[in-house]
């Protein structure tokens, strides 16, 4: 993965189905990051979207590259 993003944490979409990785929104602290995966994955009409086990992955990665949370999305 390349990295997109320009502050401390970038949150990026897996698609599997596709094989692409998708910058979806940066934050400056894991906190942040972290209320922003629960705020679009967290809930919805089906239901919470991040599970135990999902066909796609939504990673936190800081400035070096490293994941640092991972969210298994449904």
């Amino acid at each position: 993965m390349s990295i997109q993003h320009t502050k401390v944490f970038g949150i990026y979409h897996w698609d599997t189905f596709d094989n692409e990785t998708l910058l979806i929104d940066e934050a400056d602290s894991l906190e942040e990051a972290e209320n922003k995966v629960q705020k679009r994955y967290g809930s919805g009409a089906i239901g919470p979207r991040i599970r135990d086990e999902g066909a796609d992955q939504v990673d936190i990665v800081n400035r070096q590259g490293e994941i640092v949370r991972v969210f298994k999305v449904g």
